[in-house]
């Protein structure tokens, strides 16, 4: 019965080292101020009629001013500004386009800095029609006017 024990101490004991190497390594402790603007699409590939679901992930940080979020494609442009009030703004961002017409889109989230710094992620998906072939949805979507002061970083897919 002892060795029993011990064996599950010691199991106890490197899987709580695990656990906390992974909280570290995962920034979850850092302070956030260097950590990107992550973006999530949902899912890539979908049929026109159907809802895409973007997730923004921003980091905590008492510089942070706003949110933009940007999807286009050749015909379609679409743009939301989100308020964020520093710290006391929640980290997680969610947003859903509905009945998309088919075509090759581009996702930008732009947040920005009171210092007017940018931090952008970028994300592609295509919505396909029942014409569609395979070539037309390869076609990167056009570019439209970016925001004055937040041309750098910006990249297509």
């Amino acid at each position: 019965m002892r060795n029993a024990k011990t064996a599950r101490d010691r199991f106890l004991v490197g899987f709580t080292g695990v656990l906390l190497a992974a909280v570290v390594s995962s920034g979850a402790v850092s302070s956030g101020a260097d950590v990107p603007v992550t973006l999530a699409v949902r899912p890539t590939v979908l049929f026109a009629g159907k809802d895409v679901r973007t997730t923004v992930h921003t980091p905590r940080d008492s510089r942070n001013r706003e949110l933009r979020i940007i999807v286009e494609a050749a015909d379609y442009y679409a743009a939301s500004d989100v308020q964020l009030d520093g710290t006391d703004a929640p980290a997680t961002h969610q947003f859903t386009w509905k009945e998309l017409p088919s075509g090759a889109y581009r996702v930008e989230a732009i947040l920005t800095r009171e210092d007017g710094d940018h931090k952008t992620a970028t994300e592609c998906f295509a919505v396909l029609g029942l014409d569609d072939s395979a070539d037309s949805i390869r076609q990167a979507p056009k570019r439209s006017a970016p925001p004055a002061g937040a041309t750098e970083g910006r990249t297509g897919c």
